[in-house]
């Protein structure tokens, strides 16, 4: 069964290197540093000093929607992959340039607030004389002058967007049952015993190791989480995004406790993978997570090709190009998501499902499909075909969970998100796809590390 398996993974490296995307998306004529400079030559213009900035990459539906549903070879021609530089006095919004990656300047949003109206007016005439000829709009409407460049959206596009958007709410109605489930673990893990485990010790090894690494993540994407979600660089909202991070180590850490204690209701201890049992895990979950991201990519690019689906945006690029350091910060999000997820989701949910419905199948069924729909928001038309993926990956997961044990899907999970980053970012940023894959190999001994600082303080 495992010479299988292997085989399998072998075969999935050759699937995926046939299915990579050989053409560059678009040159990166415009980087983040010109978008800056453009950025300081504003200040001056509009009379602003002092303030804090967010710079950070974004592609939106018009750029990357549209180049698929025309049929364009690369989105080099289509606006939409910007570098964004929102400038703040104090929390509030100062002006927002946006500079294409391939085009140049995009739109200039002003405040009138902080700067008067012949200014506004200047710095946008200022960057028309340079912008690349077609047709720009002008608005000043509710205190605020608004240029942009205006391009036409796809009446595809303009649909899928609509009807991604009301599977929001399905998103957020799972967001709901999550939390309900983290409070009921939270509630098993202090009331219940777990056999061989200290709570106290586990949450001394557990957690400084889980904030330090959500720490550095939270650094490293800090730009990009600000502007994804509209604020401020100030000390606030910097520790509102290090305190998400925490609660994502703790709930990881409550997970393991309370999985621990129903399996310990059912007379299974909770144990560590040791010597070669880890080395099988890892195998064993690097060639699962080889598989999925194969067929993964062979269903989304047979899907595209029969025109059945349309990209709303595109999470990795963006994200990568934020980052002052692509594969690290890939990589660490891989690795916290892979321990969080698989702990809530695989060791967990399975065994409280299973507690509340008597049926180990039921628990596999309902747990998964709850991952599943934790997708319903992701940027994909239509909605649904995430949905499935997510599902697929759920079931085969979990099932290696149960088989193999928690630590072969956590393998699995990174190996699925590394493999699949790396894929995706190969053609723009190669050093850092080959970084993001190599650490597929370094999770082996990251996981001997862990393993052995666990086994050290819990003795």
């Amino acid at each position: 069964m495992r010479k299988a398996l292997y085989a399998a993974a072998a075969a999935s490296i050759a699937v995926l290197l046939a299915l990579r995307p050989t053409q560059q998306p678009f040159p990166l004529l415009y980087g983040r540093e010109g978008a800056l400079a453009l950025s300081e030559s504003l200040d001056e213009v509009l009379g602003l000093r002092g303030g804090a900035k967010v710079a950070f990459f974004e592609v939106g539906p018009s750029s990357v929607c549209a180049a698929r549903a025309l049929g364009l070879p690369t989105l080099a021609g289509c606006r939409g992959k910007e570098w964004v530089v929102r400038a703040y006095v104090g929390g509030a919004l100062a002006y927002e340039l946006r500079v294409d990656a391939s085009l140049g300047f995009s739109s200039l949003r002003v405040n009138l607030s902080f700067t008067d109206l012949g200014r506004a007016v200047a710095a946008a005439a200022e960057l028309l004389r340079t912008a690349r000829p077609g047709l720009y709009i002008v608005d000043a409407e509710g205190g605020a002058l608004s240029v942009s460049a205006w391009e036409e959206l796809p009446e595809v596009c303009a649909r899928a967007q609509s009807e991604a958007a009301q599977w929001a709410w399905v998103s957020s109605l799972a967001s709901v049952g999550l939390h309900a489930v983290l409070i009921a673990a939270l509630i098993v893990a202090v009331a219940m015993d777990t056999p061989g485990v200290s709570k106290g010790r586990a949450t001394a090894v557990a957690v400084p190791l889980m904030l330090a690494v959500c720490a550095a993540r939270s650094l490293l994407g800090l730009q990009y989480a600000l502007g994804k979600r509209g604020l401020a660089p100030t000390l606030r909202s910097v520790v509102n995004l290090l305190y998400s991070d925490a609660m994502l180590a703790l709930f990881s850490l409550v997970s393991l406790l309370a999985g621990a204690a129903i399996l310990a209701k059912r007379g299974t201890a909770a144990q560590l993978p040791l010597g070669r049992r880890l080395a099988e895990s890892w195998m064993e979950g690097a060639s699962v997570g080889l598989l999925l991201s194969a067929l993964s990519a062979a269903a989304f690019s047979a899907a595209a090709r029969a025109g059945a689906l349309l990209p709303l945006s595109d999470p990795l690029l963006e994200q990568a190009l934020s980052s002052p350091l692509p594969w690290a910060e890939l990589a660490l999000s891989a690795a916290l998501s892979a321990v969080a997820v698989e702990s809530l989701f695989r060791y967990l949910l399975p065994a409280l499902l299973a507690e509340v419905t008597g049926s180990r199948g039921q628990a596999v069924a309902l747990g998964s499909a709850v991952f599943a729909l934790l997708y319903a928001g992701y940027p994909l038309y239509p909605p649904h075909a995430k949905v499935l993926q997510a599902l697929a990956v759920a079931v085969a997961l979990t099932l290696l969970t149960l088989t193999d044990g928690l630590a072969a899907a956590v393998f699995a999970n990174f190996t699925f998100n590394a493999v699949s980053s790396a894929v995706a970012l190969h053609q723009l940023l190669p050093l850092d796809a080959a970084a993001i894959a190599l650490s597929v190999a370094g999770a082996l001994p990251a996981g001997y590390l862990v393993v052995g600082l666990a086994r050290r303080a819990l003795k």
